[in-house]
């Protein structure tokens, strides 16, 4: 008991703490299909807590007359399903207490969907179970113009941040978010939305994205779900969205240097520059750019900290000046797309933190912005009627085609 009583000593999560409003409790669940049949006791009066900074369950309970044996009794009940270092301030605690001070229910809300209970069932123990939250979803139309850069694009049609992180993750092998982009460019996406009565929740699918330049490129990646429960990304005609190589290897950055001759900002000469420089924060995560080995991690030279990658097909990448390297990131080790390989720094020779990058073709450096790698395997042609049919109101919606059908048939307006 001693471990698991100092474990739920520990503070929540430090932040601001919100200001306390009087919280009415949700009305009390049936009991829970399944487990043992708890014990009789009168809930006309629900206590309610919220979370504070520099709280921990004991505390929180403490204000509910619950003492060390009800904070024990708790963790066991609910281990497994809710961590208690990990809640945050403003999450909420309801309890019913009897004039004893045995706890007989609990119930943490840590989000709208994030309801657990603990249930009393005997004298010596609770059973715990999560509270299931009915959530509608529906398919809705997102559309706006670019005015500045799409992060800031998509809030200002109301849409959260995960949205255009998501989308931008989408058509990372096609376009580098940071360089590319212009005034006037034109996207839109069908998402799915999740509801719990008529509060937003969050996003479920993007089920299909539309990236339309000022130049006249267009860019689409429509989501298919295989029957096995896999899901990939293919344009219209089956083509995988996804390629070899992602267009740039820092998520968040602007190119500070190009390919090609330049004065060296350390040695105040003009060299050739055989990669791109990427200007980000110190501590910016890293990704590999495609998947392969590790054939260097550690110091060379001017390089500082560089991580060196052997892909397919001949192909080598390298990234310098690195602050430090990522998790488990050592040379033999296998990286897959996108996984961070380390941090922007300014090791070596470099003047401020920043990234360079390298690619490598049978050893000789290439132009990283001018490579041209395929894409990854087609679908299959055997999932080619199944694919059309699934993504055809998809594409119905992108072209404007009719409304946008939720899962339980209505149709939600498109968003301006």
């Amino acid at each position: 008991m001693g471990r698991r009583f100092l474990l739920a000593a520990a503070v929540f999560a430090c932040a601001p703490e919100p200001a306390p409003e009087p919280v009415p409790p949700a009305p009390l669940p049936p009991a829970p299909l399944q487990g043992p049949e708890p014990m009789r006791w009168d809930h006309s009066l629900i206590q309610v807590q919220q979370v504070q900074r520099n709280d921990s369950l004991s505390t929180v309970l403490a204000r509910m007359n619950v003492g060390a044996l009800g904070v024990e009794q708790v963790l066991d009940a609910l281990a497994g399903l809710v961590d208690f270092t990990k809640v945050h301030p403003g999450d909420r605690l309801e309890g019913v207490v009897s004039d004893a001070g045995r706890l007989d229910w609990l119930r943490y809300v840590g989000g709208v969907e994030d309801r657990f209970v603990a249930l009393r069932v005997n004298p010596e123990a609770m059973y715990g179970y999560q509270e299931h939250v009915p959530v509608r979803v529906e398919r809705a139309h997102v559309q706006g113009v670019l005015e500045d850069s799409l992060y800031l694009s998509m809030k200002a049609i109301g849409e959260k941040d995960w949205l255009a992180l998501t989308v931008a993750d989408l058509f990372a092998w096609d376009i580098d978010f940071f360089t590319e982009p212009r005034r006037g460019d034109r996207f839109q996406m069908v998402v799915e939305k999740r509801y719990v009565e008529d509060a937003f929740v969050g996003y479920g699918s993007v089920l299909g994205a539309e990236y339309a330049q000022v130049d006249g490129d267009v860019f689409r990646a429509f989501r298919y779900a295989f029957e096995d429960g896999r899901a990939g990304y293919y344009q219209a005609d089956g083509t995988a969205v996804e390629k070899q190589f992602l267009k740039s290897p820092v998520k968040f950055a602007t190119i500070t240097s190009r390919f090609g001759l330049r004065r060296h900002p350390v040695l105040k000469y003009v060299r050739a520059h055989k990669g791109v420089d990427y200007g980000a924060p110190r501590g910016t995560g890293i990704w590999a750019v495609g998947g392969g080995v590790v054939t260097w991690a550690a110091r060379r030279g001017g390089y500082g900290r560089l991580v060196e990658v052997r892909h397919r097909n001949g192909l080598s990448t390298r990234y310098a000046h690195l602050s430090r390297y990522g998790p488990g990131i050592r040379k033999g080790t296998r990286v897959r797309q996108k996984q961070v390989i380390g941090y922007v720094g300014s090791s070596g020779m470099a003047t401020g933190p920043h990234l360079h990058f390298e690619v490598l073709r049978q050893g000789r450096q290439t132009n990283p912005l001018t490579l041209v790698v395929p894409p990854a395997p087609p679908l299959p042609e055997a999932e080619r009627p199944r694919f059309e049919a699934q993504v055809a109101p998809t594409i119905a919606t992108l072209e404007g085609e009719g409304g946008v059908e939720t899962e339980t048939g209505t149709t939600t307006a498109a968003l301006d």
